[in-house]
């Protein structure tokens, strides 16, 4: 409790207006009757609100993160009333000792219980209502089979037929895919739908158009035959080598991925990494991280999904600058770079860079080999992200880029549809930084020209991370 610090109370902040009217709360005195318990494991106390009657709030570490507790009506975790409490706190308002409140004793045993039933049901074998799948996998082919309709006109009439009756007309499949519980499908076709609703060149439309419906035949096909499979044989378990579960809709709960065997144990991660961009097609914020596995070299990514209309209660994530040590690892199916999750962790200080370094891949000739056999899975990634070592970087005719150690040279690109274009920033960088160091890339495939190039992210040095993006 003693060691509480502003940075750490607005690390629970759903955002910053949360930051701002907590400590609004703090400079108009708005928190009074505030206590402490005697085991420093909660502070809470009351907080004037709109009403008659202020409301109860608390703060409860006794499982070390704070359980935020308020009696408001708000739908925004935590509330201004939680976060006005620690700041109060840690602000050095006057908390006098009191007996933890009855409700709470009862809220922490509840808690323990529920802890316990978790276990035990993590230990049991899932029960799978066969019979309730089974349906739902017909429900599915019947959408592959709508979407694989609207893909064989647009193949046989091309691309140039698109008009707003054809652009109406799939919208209406897409909306139609959700209830046939293909999101990602759907997620897809929407994205598609959007490109006619950008200023674009024409060709551009058309080859951006074409990669979107590479994807949509792929998972057309490669999705029927799964499905097909699973309805024949019913003990068929679900698929963890490939990434075609999630591209079916299907969303991995962590009890499933650890009975699966897809967990890895007391891993330490360093985040190379961290933007969030606008997904309009999901309608959704994506925060997305890339770490590098401290043991044993592999890239990994987490993704963490912010709904438009509910950005008010979830919370951004951010960029972590110290190792993360957790005990469980849990790693998602898939081609490429693996996405994962973790339920707790610690914080360990600064990374060596130096380690990291090593585990940058140093041929470029076999890197390129790596990116097409990822390439080649219509659908995998299509921007893996590599760590490359260098022997420096530079302009050659205008145009930047990487050589290896081998003097093999890589295009650094970005990508036309970037918004956070990251070629500029490396000619404001001193030349000891872009000589003899290791670089984080996401490739892009041109499919025009059939071109590779790598999009810059960050630059780690001996002793430091530049981040490229953020």
């Amino acid at each position: 409790m003693n060691s509480l610090t502003e940075a750490y109370v607005n690390s629970f902040a759903p955002n910053a207006a949360a930051v701002k009217n907590g400590w609004g709360l703090v400079r108009k005195n708005q928190l009074q009757n505030l206590h402490i318990s005697s085991d420093g494991t909660l502070i809470f106390g009351e907080c004037k609100g709109s009403g008659k009657n202020p409301y109860f709030t608390s703060a409860d570490f006794i499982k070390g993160d704070p359980v935020f507790r308020c009696s408001c009506p708000s739908r925004q975790f935590p509330c201004k009333h939680s976060l006005g409490l620690l700041y109060a706190y840690i602000n050095g308002a006057p908390f006098t000792e009191a007996s933890i409140p009855e409700d709470i004793i009862a809220k922490r045993s509840k808690a323990s219980e529920r802890e316990e039933k978790k276990k035990e049901q993590q230990k049991a074998p899932r029960k799978v209502n066969k019979s309730a799948l089974s349906k739902k996998l017909h429900t599915q082919l019947e959408g592959l089979s709508l979407l694989e309709k609207q893909i064989n006109q647009l193949l046989l009439a091309g691309l140039a037929s698109i008009d707003p009756k054809k652009l109406k007309q799939l919208d209406e499949t897409a909306r139609l895919l959700g209830n046939h519980y293909l999101k990602e499908a759907q997620n897809e076709l929407r994205a598609f739908i959007l490109l006619w609703k950008k200023e674009q060149p024409e060709e551009r439309l058309y080859q951006l158009a074409y990669e979107r419906l590479l994807v949509l035949h792929a998972l057309c096909k490669k999705g029927r035959q799964h499905l097909e499979k699973r309805l024949e044989d019913e003990n068929l378990l679900p698929d963890t080598a490939t990434s075609i579960e999630e591209w079916l809709g299907h969303t991995w709960q962590l009890t499933e991925l650890k009975e699966y065997g897809q967990v890895k144990q007391n891993v330490r991660l360093v985040q190379l990494s961290f933007a969030s961009h606008r997904n309009e097609a999901r309608g959704e914020y994506v925060d997305q991280g890339i770490w590098l596995d401290l043991g044993s070299g592999e890239l990994v990514y987490t993704k963490n999904y912010r709904p438009f209309k509910a950005l008010k209660y979830i919370k951004e994530e951010d960029s972590v600058m110290e190792i993360l040590s957790t005990s469980q690892l849990y790693i998602y199916p898939g081609e490429g770079n693996r996405r994962v999750r973790w339920e707790e962790y610690t914080l360990e200080g600064k990374a060596d860079f130096s380690k990291v370094r090593g585990y940058a891949k140093e041929s470029v000739t076999e890197v390129l080999k790596e990116v097409r056999n990822i390439l080649r899975l219509p659908l995998a990634d299509k921007q893996p992200a590599v760590l490359i070592s260098f022997s420096r970087i530079g302009k050659v005719e205008g145009e930047w880029q990487l050589e290896d150690m081998n003097g093999v040279r890589l295009s650094l690109v970005d990508s036309p549809e970037d918004e956070r274009p990251t070629l500029p920033l490396l000619g404001l960088l001193p030349d000891r930084d872009l000589k003899n160091q290791a670089i984080l890339v996401h490739f892009y495939h041109d499919q025009s020209t059939g071109m590779l190039g790598a999009k810059p992210l960050s630059i780690i040095t001996e002793n430091r991370l530049i981040r490229l993006l953020g």
